[in-house]
């Protein structure tokens, strides 16, 4: 399995990845599953960075086949508050679970997180249904530092929202 940052090239494979997890877990997701299938690959690439920002997502590829789960980091852009970062979302193919894939995608994000100068804090937020990610971020080592309560509404029901902090 290869870790790297996506490019433009991947924005289709990254729309389509990305899509499957918002449909599969729409109250894991702050994107509506309609809304990522309206929104075109080109307008996903600034999530990349490409040397324009710190901002990045990596993705994880079989030897053969496409993007098989991501991970996406996005830098605080104003000065007060660039030494955090946040964990923007996150999603493994069903085919790829249980491998220790999304582990794997963290802890290269934790890393390329942590080798940027200034970075001090990455935090994230994780539906409290989502019992796997929440273990996940737990075992990284990630604390909670609060709850929101009725962060989500989807399928008219609330989800709430956990905000949790690694101190890189």
């Amino acid at each position: 399995m290869q870790i790297r940052r996506l490019v433009a090239a991947d924005a289709r494979d990254y729309r389509d990845t990305r899509n499957m997890g918002l449909r599969e877990f729409p109250d894991a997701f702050t994107t509506a599953y309609e809304e990522g299938l309206a929104t075109p690959p080109e307008q996903l690439i600034p999530r990349f960075g490409g040397g324009v920002s710190d901002d990045f997502v990596l993705g994880a590829f079989p030897e053969q086949g496409t993007l098989a789960g991501y991970a996406g980091f996005q830098r605080e852009p104003r000065l007060k508050n660039r030494h955090k970062g946040t964990l923007i979302g996150m999603y493994v193919l069903p085919a790829f679970r249980r491998q220790q894939l999304g582990r794997l995608l963290l802890e290269r994000l934790i890393d390329e997180a942590r080798a940027l100068q200034g970075m001090e804090r990455l935090n994230l937020t994780v539906t409290q249904t989502n019992e796997g990610a929440r273990a996940l971020y737990l075992r990284a080592g990630f604390v909670t530092f609060g709850v929101e309560k009725s962060a989500l509404k989807t399928g008219g029901r609330y989800y709430d929202k956990e905000h949790m902090v690694l101190v890189l």
